[in-house]
């Protein structure tokens, strides 16, 4: 049985279909029994398609890209 914590953390996958069918199953009975869990993803899934529908919109200036892009940078040499 997955906890909520669990469920959490598999909600990206979840939602982009990537779940192993194991854990798809005891994600959808998790979420049978806890409100709480459909509350946050029913949340997460809005804000995720706003996000997506409407970012694409909006032109990221170049001072905050370069910002990011050496952000990233920095952050994949750490590994």
């Amino acid at each position: 049985m997955i906890c909520c914590k669990e469920c959490l953390d598999l909600l990206y996958d979840y939602l982009d279909d990537q779940l192993a069918p194991e854990v798809h199953a005891n994600l959808e009975e998790h979420f049978q029994d806890c409100p709480p869990c459909v509350a946050f993803l029913n949340t997460y899934k809005t804000t995720t398609n706003l996000c997506r529908e409407n970012l694409s919109k909006i032109e990221m200036p170049t001072a905050v890209q370069s910002k990011l892009l050496e952000f990233l940078k920095r952050e994949q040499s750490k590994d």
